[in-house]
């Protein structure tokens, strides 16, 4: 076969359009999806801190006391979350007592899906 036939032969690559490409589409998915993620506790998270805790960080301190509600028994992943932000001491069920946590700690902690509530400890 000379060269002028093969070339009839072979099949027309066409360039496929940017958004169709597989590559992009992933890329794509995985953005949309950590927007989605972080949009969410950003709009959800103030709901979870309650008054009584606007109330102390209205004050500018600099740490908080706080009671943390989790929406299940915090595992060895939440406790040492809680560590990164405060010294953790206890758990009671859902609730695990959190000292020493700067205000932003307190508005990142707000922001995790698996927290239902931050309270400050009242004093004694």
């Amino acid at each position: 076969m000379t060269s002028q036939e093969m070339d009839e032969v072979r099949p027309v690559r066409r360039r496929r359009a940017w958004y169709k490409r597989r590559d992009i589409l992933f890329i794509a998915f995985v953005a949309a999806v950590w927007l989605g993620w972080g949009g969410y506790g950003l709009v959800t998270g103030p709901t979870r801190i309650t008054d009584a805790l606007e109330t102390a960080l209205d004050a500018d301190p600099k740490t908080v006391n706080l009671l943390v509600t989790a929406k299940f028994r915090p595992e060895r992943f939440h406790s040492n979350v809680y560590n990164n932000y405060g010294v953790q001491r206890g758990t009671e069920g859902r609730v695990t007592k959190l000292f020493r946590v700067r205000p932003s700690g307190v508005r990142w902690l707000s922001q995790q899906y698996w927290i239902e509530q931050i309270d400050v400890i009242p004093p004694e």
